[in-house]
């Protein structure tokens, strides 16, 4: 059996966000099920305008769920049929963030609602690269302490695996939730976007490393 001195080390790295995820959510109330359908189509053509307008912002869209169902209200011991509600869910990866209040109040005007910024890191980030700097540093710190105080001389380095990654967590306000229509059914103005402005963010790593012991 070879002789080896294995070591866990961690490191973090804090960084900026820079990707942002949408939940949009088109929904049409209406009398029948074809009328709540076309609505449904209707605003959900004016919202993916939206999004092919700001196309190089945006890397990526994805259609969750698509549903229509019959909306009833409970009149002397049934339910009642009262029309039929078309809804279409849409998660959307925001890119460029400087675009992202743009695209929210654009996606609301056109009749969907908006839940979100949620924010992350693409794995390029460099906050990645960065951590595991520091936790193969902190590796190597702890085996040259273990190896001096036991009398041992440190080889090479014999294997290296990252058993995990943690992150990116932070401190960020919670998604906030803009709707597209007022409360008695009719046309409202968008709500202002607040402060889109994020925290950072910290990524968290480990790293195991094997050290041959000469």
């Amino acid at each position: 059996m070879e002789r080896e001195i294995v070591v866990r080390g961690t490191g973090e790295a804090r960084a900026l966000p820079d990707l942002a995820s949408l939940r949009v959510e088109v929904t049409a109330d209406r009398k029948t099920q074809d009328e709540a359908y076309d609505a449904r189509a209707d605003i959900a053509a004016k919202v993916d305008f939206v999004f092919s307008q700001h196309a190089n912002a945006i890397a990526r869209t994805t259609v969750a769920s698509l549903w229509v169902q019959p909306r009833t209200r409970w009149h002397r011991g049934e339910d009642i049929r009262t029309g039929w509600r078309a809804s279409r869910t849409t998660f959307v990866d925001v890119v460029v963030l400087d675009a992202l209040g743009v695209i929210m109040s654009e996606v609301v005007s056109a009749g969907a609602s908006v839940t979100g910024p949620n924010w992350s890191m693409a794995s390029t980030n460099i906050a990645y690269d960065l951590a595991r700097r520091a936790a193969a540093e902190d590796a190597r710190h702890r085996a040259i302490a273990y190896s001096e105080s036991l009398g041992l001389t440190l080889g090479e380095v014999a294997w290296v695996a990252e058993p995990g990654m943690r992150g990116p967590s932070a401190g960020a306000p919670a998604p906030m939730m803009l709707r597209a229509s007022a409360p008695d059914g009719g046309a409202a103005d968008p709500e202002p976007v607040e402060d889109l402005t994020p925290s950072e963010m910290t990524v968290e790593v480990s790293v195991e490393v094997g050290f041959a012991i000469i």
